[in-house]
């Protein structure tokens, strides 16, 4: 009632935001709403209860309410991103972190060169490369850690794992029995399937968003490009005629984009087009090598690695490319962007 939501409409703020925090009995109580300032309507009210340590959970997930309510699609705030960085002297490490950086956690620490990540579907597990055994080899792990299980031979390089959307099987590039070829292997390590025959090399797998087709990254044509297969392996189709090295896909959620890092003039920039191959649009330029791009689960956000402040970080903007932003607090390369799980 004591909302002047006149002025706020004459200013041009299409939503308002009123929050109130109180103390009671050693715990938080925190109310926020969600305003219309045309309409003179609240459109969301929540109330939550914790502690100081969780103030920043919370304001994620009235961000989450914010974004369902203005769009009709729920935010990602609660989102985790996981990604390689340095750890030492010499060895890469897998760690998540929450999608704007804050509270990055370890998920190896064996000391070796972990790269890749890929997460599952329910956000619990990642499956990723690594050379603990001295061979690269793909492995998966719960986010918790404590589980740990190889599902690749142990012969020729094994690299870019990605998990399938419905929960198996695990696509990724091996050499095991030729060049680099695409196969499938279930997340328990239990059969092993080939998908391309091919001799030259075929990479970084990407699945569509009903796990029907794979795109990927092949030195079939000459140079490096994407090309698209279905997951049971057949009817292969060029997607890309443009560059020299056209690699690291990522299939939106949404089904309506692929973005993909595309070298240009010497280093990378990230792309994006429709799943057809067509309406190719550049997101960075002149900022430095950008690589490997990975879409929030809403397909509003991407996520990407870049060495515009020197060393590769981690950043993120709109799928559109604007509002690029550095994201990582210290070094990072290779991410991936978890499911909604909340």
């Amino acid at each position: 009632g004591d909302i002047r939501f006149s002025y706020w409409a004459g200013v041009g703020a299409q939503a308002l935001v009123k929050g109130q925090v109180e103390s009671k009995g050693g715990q938080l109580i925190i109310t926020i709403r969600l305003f219309d300032p045309y309409g003179k309507e609240m459109l969301v009210g929540k109330q939550y209860k914790a502690d100081s340590s969780n103030m920043r959970k919370v304001a994620h997930r009235f961000s989450n309410e914010i974004m369902e309510a203005l769009t009709g699609v729920r935010g990602v705030f609660n989102t985790k991103i996981a990604f390689a960085a340095v750890s030492g002297k010499k060895s890469k490490e897998i760690f998540v972190m929450d999608m704007d950086g804050y509270k990055p956690f370890s998920v190896t620490k064996n000391k070796s060169i972990n790269i890749s990540p890929s997460f599952s579907p329910n956000g619990g597990s990642v499956v990723f490369t690594s050379y603990m055994r001295g061979n690269p080899d793909i492995y998966v792990s719960k986010i918790g850690g404590g589980s740990l299980r190889r599902l690749s031979s142990g012969k020729g390089s094994n690299l870019t794992p990605a998990w399938s959307p419905l929960g198996n099987p695990i696509a990724f590039a091996s050499s095991a029995n030729s060049l680099a070829n695409l196969y499938t292997v279930s997340s328990t390590g239990r059969g092993m399937h080939r998908l391309t025959r091919n001799y030259n090399i075929d990479i970084s797998p990407s699945w569509s968003p009903g796990g029907e087709s794979i795109v990927f990254a092949s030195e079939r044509a000459g140079g490096l490009h994407l090309f698209k297969t279905s997951a049971a392996g057949g009817g292969t189709e060029r997607l890309t005629f443009v560059g020299y090295q056209n690699d690291m896909p990522d299939w939106s959620p949404m089904g309506d984009k692929i973005a993909f890092a595309g070298r240009d003039m010497g280093t990378f920039d990230i792309f994006i087009m429709n799943p057809d191959g067509s309406n190719i649009q550049r997101l960075t330029i002149a900022t430095g090598s950008n690589e490997h791009p990975t879409f929030s689960p809403d397909g509003r956000l991407i996520a990407f690695s870049s060495t515009r402040e020197g060393g590769a970080s981690l950043y993120i903007m709109r799928a559109d490319g604007t509002n690029q932003t550095r994201v990582s607090k210290g070094n990072g390369i290779l991410p991936d962007w978890g499911p909604q799980v909340e």
